[in-house]
């Protein structure tokens, strides 16, 4: 019990309620008890008093003489009978016989001796005795005292019930208000100061301060609460502590990963010209080393074919190796032999290499997971852009390649061809002026090769504007708008008028230029052979298959000859060769309303993938 009491305020408050409450009801059935006790105390007072006055009465009735004999001894008999019958009453009884030893037991057993004994039966004898009168009023005084002296036997005794009634109600409200002092005090110091200092601790932890401590000392309810909050402050400070080291190292990796898809982003924006040097590689790699935090990084770029760098950057300056001065690639290429601190990561795309990044680690430095990513990735990135570079170089030369024999195909179509006939006719020319006659008969060819050279020259400035001809970034609608303007400035009597009804799709830069050119001859043979006075160029969508395109070069002149051949041959079939790359077939015809008439049908680039798209879903 006395383990529990001091282990639990609970049980301290509750011993002490129940202390007051045994207390209220021990005063109260004690109250109760005395009260009862008291209850016939003024009752044996009054009818004490009875018994001092019935004495007197007898004795009044023995010394009556206005009353016969009879008479006074009938009256005497009933008051001796009145006055037993008052003397044996429970009322003053029961004191006497509770308190045996007591002085109020010995004046009633005194009393009651004394007339049962004497003054009953002097009574009576008196009567006829009168003689013994003075005896018998004698020993009634002496009862009448002894009866005095028993009522204040029974004022005492009322006295005394009622002055322990206050006694037990003092002690009662004493012992109450001490009890309840120590109840304050136990409540005070062991319940509301504890609280009142657990609830400041709760609101610093609320507000994120874990450095308060709750008082624990002692083995109470409370101590317990203040230790086990203490201990959950330090969990959660713990706790709080190393979520704010996880958020840091999670803050760091996303500020590492962000740097590392910022370098991504900035080298996939600084490589997209593919043509860029590789020496403009070197911020890159300056960067790349400040964002791992690795100082000692090289980048040697070669080409697809060679074995040896011909571009070496380094983030450091520092002395290099023998194999780096004796161009000897082999071990960052193909690690061999293995360094621990040295790590390579091949710049290689399709099965090309060309070159090797290079990290030199401190000795015992491992890598991140993100950072061999990051350099893996970085590599990638180089590797791409010369890859592209070199895909755009062959690009350029095949480009290249491609127009050269355009070209010379053209000028073996055109001038070449020319110049054969030319040739012929100088050899022709040649042996007309060794025969006899030969200045009579030289005129025709003379004028045969004046035409021929006309016609010479006439070509090679058309192929001359053709090979000068391009788009310089503007649209199909807009080149096709000012070859037919700068045609128009040619000549005056002929009206070029442009239908272009395709604004809305797109074309590629083939289909363009194979368009304009097109288009520019066409309207070049109308406005040199055509004699009339209009040219509509038509580009728009067939009715019946919104796919296809047509274009139409029409003009209101006297119409094509019969065999087109022998009009601009070279650029009839220059035209029906660009025709044909685009997938269609030139036509050339007279048209029913006079003139002529060029025009052919194709489906551009764009209609022919969607289908494709569509066939393969």
């Amino acid at each position: 019990m006395f383990k529990q009491l001091n282990r639990s305020i609970v049980f301290q408050v509750g011993l002490l309620m129940f202390a007051i409450s045994l207390l209220a009801v021990v005063s109260m059935a004690s109250s109760v008890v005395i009260s009862d006790s008291a209850e016939t105390d003024a009752y044996a007072v009054n009818l004490s008093g009875t018994l001092r006055m019935q004495s007197y009465q007898l004795l009044l009735s023995l010394m009556r003489t206005d009353l016969s004999p009879a008479e006074r001894e009938s009256r005497l008999t009933q008051q001796v009978q009145q006055f037993d019958r008052t003397l044996q009453l429970p009322t003053l009884q029961r004191p006497a016989r509770a308190e045996r030893r007591s002085e109020h037991f010995r004046l009633y057993e005194s009393i009651l001796a004394r007339w049962q004994d004497s003054i009953k039966a002097d009574m009576l004898a008196t009567l006829h005795s009168p003689d013994k009168l003075a005896t018998l009023i004698n020993e009634v005084d002496q009862l009448v005292q002894s009866i005095d002296q028993l009522v204040r036997v029974h004022q005492q005794h009322a006295e005394q019930n009622v002055a322990a009634i206050r006694l037990i109600q003092g002690l009662a409200l004493l012992l109450t208000a001490l009890l309840m002092i120590v109840a304050m005090f136990t409540i005070s110091r062991h319940i509301r100061q504890p609280l009142a200092q657990l609830t400041q601790i709760a609101r610093q932890i609320g507000r994120g301060d874990f450095t308060g401590r709750a008082p624990d000392h002692g083995h109470d309810e409370l101590a317990l609460l203040g230790h086990t909050l203490n201990h959950m402050s330090d969990a959660l400070s713990r706790s709080h502590a190393q979520l704010e080291k996880k958020v840091q190292e999670k803050t760091l990796r996303l500020q590492q990963s962000n740097q590392s898809i910022e370098l991504l982003f900035h080298i996939s924006n600084s490589l997209q010209d593919s043509l860029s040097h590789p020496s403009d590689f070197a911020p890159l790699l300056k960067r790349l080393a400040n964002i791992t935090g690795l100082s000692d990084l090289d980048l040697c770029v070669m080409t697809a074919s060679g074995s040896t760098p011909y571009e070496h950057l380094m983030t450091r300056d520092k002395i290099l190796p023998s194999r780096c001065v004796e161009q000897d690639c082999s071990g960052c290429v193909d690690n061999t032999p293995p360094c621990d601190n040295k790590l390579t990561f091949p710049l290689s795309r399709s099965n090309n290499n060309y070159g090797v990044l290079v990290c030199q680690l401190q000795p015992g430095q491992k890598l991140e997971t993100w950072q061999m990513r990051l350099l893996k990735s970085v590599a990638e990135q180089f590797a791409v852009s010369l890859s592209l570079r070199d895909q755009q170089e062959q690009s350029r030369r095949l480009v290249l390649m491609h127009e050269r024999t355009v070209i010379a195909r053209e000028l073996h179509d055109s001038l070449a061809q020319a110049l054969s006939y030319l040739k012929i006719q100088v050899a022709r020319l040649e042996k007309l002026l060794k025969m006899p006659d030969g200045a009579t008969k030289a005129e025709p060819v003379i004028d045969e090769l004046k035409t021929g050279l006309s016609s010479a020259y006439r070509e090679l400035r058309e192929l001359l504007t053709t090979f000068r001809l391009k788009m310089d970034g503007q649209s199909l609608h807009a080149a096709m708008a000012q070859s037919l303007q700068q045609l128009q400035e040619r000549s005056e009597q002929i009206r070029f008028k442009l239908e272009f009804e395709v604004e809305n799709l797109p074309f590629s830069p083939n289909e363009e230029i194979h368009l304009l050119q097109i288009t520019r001859e066409a309207a070049q043979n109308a406005l040199h052979h055509s004699c009339g006075d209009e040219v509509v160029v038509s580009l728009r969508r067939d009715q019946h298959n919104p796919s296809l395109l047509r274009l139409s070069i029409r003009d209101n002149g006297v119409g094509i000859e019969e065999d087109p051949g022998k009009l601009n041959h070279y650029g009839l079939a220059i035209m029906r060769e660009r025709s044909r790359n685009l997938g269609g077939e030139l036509s050339v015809c007279r048209h029913a309303d006079g003139g002529t008439l060029v025009s052919f049908e194709f489906e551009p680039e764009y209609f022919a993938q969607r289908d494709e798209e569509v066939v393969g879903l």
